[in-house]
């Protein structure tokens, strides 16, 4: 008899994802599923490569995904979602947007810098250079010194993102932005899996650990305040009011939105759908 294999699953290593995999961490949940964690740009490659089987990636990557080679699926009723200000996806600028000429990058997230180019070309209506830079830089330090070359902006996701609130002249939360822009919620990620696997019961069990998981928000903000070296006021609040985790028609219809604007700004290819995983 041969023994069926225990499906893979890679979740992201940021705060925001915690309260989705909470229990999975802790064993709370009884399952035999294989869960990795790592940075969103590294679970949409190992996703995309067949070395996992469901993946909570950027949702871009999701639009992005050649249904030929790799045919996803979303997972219905979970994602992490902003509706107004997000906080962890944060321009820090030296300058107001309108002069920014160039813009350091996180790459972590693609989602995050796709959005960042949505809104400059549809809102602000410029289309600055973009240089990537790595996660760990400091802001206000990188733009006080005049980089060479040098750069008004820095894009930062994440818990960098949280480290460094208002620490420069001018600070843009993308969440806001499109929010007011658009006048609906932002989905920055979402789970995905591999059209071609047997989920057998995963859906349910991830379902699970989002509800007992938002239900503990108080001990994790708690937990990785410590972790991270942050006020355990501001991870509180950025668990509990910056961020949801439904998805719902509203959520949905941003990200439709998402994808045309992604589309017609060359980031994404088109005749791309939404499918929903169902049993």
């Amino acid at each position: 008899m041969v023994q069926k294999s225990r499906l893979r699953v890679g979740a992201v290593s940021f705060l925001n994802t915690k309260p989705l995999i909470y229990p999975l961490l802790n064993k709370e949940i009884e399952t035999d599923i294989v869960l990795s964690v790592d940075v969103p740009s590294r679970v949409a490659a190992l996703l995309s490569k067949g070395e996992l089987d469901v993946g909570l990636i950027p949702i871009v990557e999701y639009f992005r995904a050649n249904p030929l080679d790799t045919p996803y699926c979303i997972l219905p009723d979970i994602s992490i979602t902003s509706h107004d200000n997000v906080r962890s996806i944060q321009l820090f600028s030296r300058v107001p947007v309108q002069e920014i000429r160039r813009i350091a990058l996180d790459t972590n997230s693609r989602s995050s810098v796709a959005l960042l180019k949505i809104l400059l070309a549809e809102k602000y209506g410029i289309s600055p250079a973009f240089i990537p830079c790595a996660p760990t830089v400091t802001p206000s330090t990188a733009l006080e010194n005049r980089q060479d070359p040098p750069f008004e902006a820095v894009l930062l996701i994440g818990d960098a993102a949280l480290r460094h609130l208002g620490s420069t002249a001018y600070n843009v939360d993308l969440g806001k932005v499109w929010y007011t822009f658009t006048g609906l919620p932002f989905v920055y990620a979402c789970w995905v899996a591999r059209q071609a696997v047997d989920l057998g019961d995963l859906p349910q069990v991830l379902l699970e650990s989002k509800e007992r998981g938002t239900a503990q928000i108080p001990e994790i903000a708690r937990i990785e305040a410590k972790k991270l070296g942050l006020p355990e006021r501001l991870c509180l609040a950025y668990l509990q009011d910056s961020i949801k985790y439904d998805l719902n028609e509203d959520t949905i219809a941003g990200m439709e939105l998402f994808y045309k604007y992604a589309v017609k700004n060359n980031l994404a290819p088109p005749c791309r759908r939404i499918s929903f995983y169902a049993n």
